[in-house]
């Protein structure tokens, strides 16, 4: 049998020779999911020995990166804000840039408050999950268009430990009456009618530049990122409707493709919306709108 360090030395050759990025993380990630250990157990035991079963799995593992499978989706699993949360090809891999929502409610509320929250296509409930762990007061409702993504981000909430401070019902927004559905929903579960935040990363790529996006992120669901002709059609949709379930001092948070910050900004005021701001990623882009 060969060792722990010999399989990793192979298979970080072989992700290298294929192109992969990150050919030694990669490597380690993937080993530790044949073996069921956690990564630094791969660090600590180099020398052990690796069952021939195990090697079979890691080769089945590597065989699918080679193929550019998103390593979340291979693994399961995806960690946002702190938190791991469960993921398959149903589901947007959830983004570090998608975190600067978090981060920017986080600076404007005090962790004592409290306050109701809608997530519109919630996936793996990485948004909604994420502020009820940052507010103990707060609580929300998580809706998407099918069964499979509300079952995941059921699993993710009782995970976490926050299932009994969300609520995922699956729910097109498209849907005439979807809106006032849930403000119905949401003064059963909560006593509360209208939401104060309302938050979303919606589908907002531009249908004509799919076909040029990364190999990894064309393995993820086309309805998460498909935003109609011009990217926007997901923000035409919502934005007029909202205003009915959104209380008189409530915000929106949205994630926004950069390069339709001024197209976005047109939408929101002519649906009513004053008060438009536009945060900064990492990356000095426009990424998060928020907007009263």
């Amino acid at each position: 049998m060969e060792t722990i360090k010999q399989q990793l030395v192979e298979k970080t050759k072989i992700l290298k020779n294929n192109s992969i990025i990150l050919p030694k993380l990669e490597a380690r990630l993937l080993l530790s999911k044949a073996v069921k250990k956690n990564l630094n157990w791969t660090f600590l035991n180099l020398e052990k020995k690796i069952s021939k079963k195990k090697i079979n799995l890691f080769n089945k593992l590597i065989e699918k990166k080679i193929r550019c499978v998103p390593t979340s989706y291979i693994l399961k699993l995806k960690e946002f804000w702190g938190l791991n949360f469960k993921v398959n090809s149903h589901i947007l891999i959830p983004r570090p840039e998608t975190e600067v929502i978090i981060s920017v409610i986080k600076k404007k509320f005090n962790s004592n408050t409290s306050f109701s929250i809608l997530d519109l296509g919630t996936g793996s409930g990485c948004i909604l999950l994420s502020i009820l762990k940052e507010f103990p007061k707060a609580f929300g409702i998580g809706i998407d268009i099918t069964s499979q993504i509300i079952k995941i981000a059921r699993y993710n909430a009782k995970k976490n430990f926050l299932s009994k401070r969300s609520f995922f019902v699956q729910k097109d927004w498209n849907l005439k009456n979807s809106f006032h559905q849930l403000s119905v929903l949401n003064q059963k579960l909560y006593k509360k009618k209208k939401f104060d935040l309302i938050v979303s990363n919606p589908p907002y790529i531009p249908k004509k530049e799919i076909k040029n996006l990364m190999q990894e992120v064309k393995y993820e669901p086309r309805v998460a990122l498909d935003g109609g002709y011009d990217g926007l059609q997901a923000y035409k949709n919502i934005f007029f409707k909202i205003k009915s379930v959104l209380s008189k001092d409530g915000s929106i948070y949205f994630e926004i493709n950069p390069s339709s910050f001024e197209n976005i900004k047109q939408i929101l005021q002519k649906a009513g919306f004053r008060k438009i701001t536009f945060i900064n990623d990492l990356s000095n882009k426009k990424r998060v709108v928020v907007a009263k």
